[in-house]
């Protein structure tokens, strides 16, 4: 078992991590966080109802398929396998493809961001775009895609992710760079290329 200061590889790690080591495994300071992917906040459990949407490391483990116990579904001190939070934190855009820490990331816990690069569906391994990703490439702000999208101006996204927050498709995507005739275009594995020009026929 690793020290309490060493970073977990969690390609490597085999036993079940606490929220604590789960928070470490993704680059933050605090367990709340994990916390929260755990157990929603008690603001979000109203009028008898629950939560729109399911924790974050309950839903990743139900889009890989693993099958999580009502004891850790219900405890305040749960052990996730080690390929629910390595989903997670692909899907979050904590963890880059290989499932390294994103540096730029690290210690990013509560509040509004967007992932640096696009996350990984844990239910299909396809990349997921974000609207600063999509801002970047037809230069305008991540606010107006949001402004578009409340005016209904804006191609409406395929989904939401794990956090509530809005992505695209690569094939969506592709559609709105096209439109914005943005000379980039994103790749199966959410990558950025620019298409070589087709050559012109030349001249007998």
């Amino acid at each position: 078992m690793p020290g309490t200061d060493e970073p977990i590889d969690l390609n490597k790690r085999e036993e079940p991590l606490n929220l604590s080591e789960i928070s470490r495994a993704l680059g933050l300071q605090s367990r709340g966080t994990a916390q929260k992917w755990h157990k929603p906040p008690k603001q979000a459990i109203m009028n008898g109802r629950g939560p729109a949407n399911k924790p974050a490391l309950h839903a990743v483990a139900e889009a890989i398929g693993v099958e999580l116990s009502q004891d850790t579904l219900e405890s305040s001190k749960p052990l996730f396998p080690p390929e629910v939070v390595l989903a997670l934190g692909k899907a979050l855009g904590y963890l880059d493809s290989r499932g390294k820490i994103v540096e730029a990331l690290r210690d990013k816990g509560r509040g509004r961001w967007f992932p640096v690069d696009p996350t990984t569906d844990p239910a299909t391994g396809d990349p997921r775009v974000y609207a600063n990703h999509l801002s970047t490439l037809i230069d305008v702000k991540p606010a107006t895609i949001e402004m578009g999208l409340l005016r209904g101006t804006f191609k409406e996204p395929d989904g939401l992710d794990e956090m509530g927050r809005n992505f695209w498709w690569v094939p969506t995507a592709n559609q709105i760079l096209k439109k914005y005739s943005a000379p980039e275009r994103f790749t199966s594995t959410g990558g950025i290329r620019i298409p070589a020009k087709r050559s012109e026929k030349s001249s007998p």
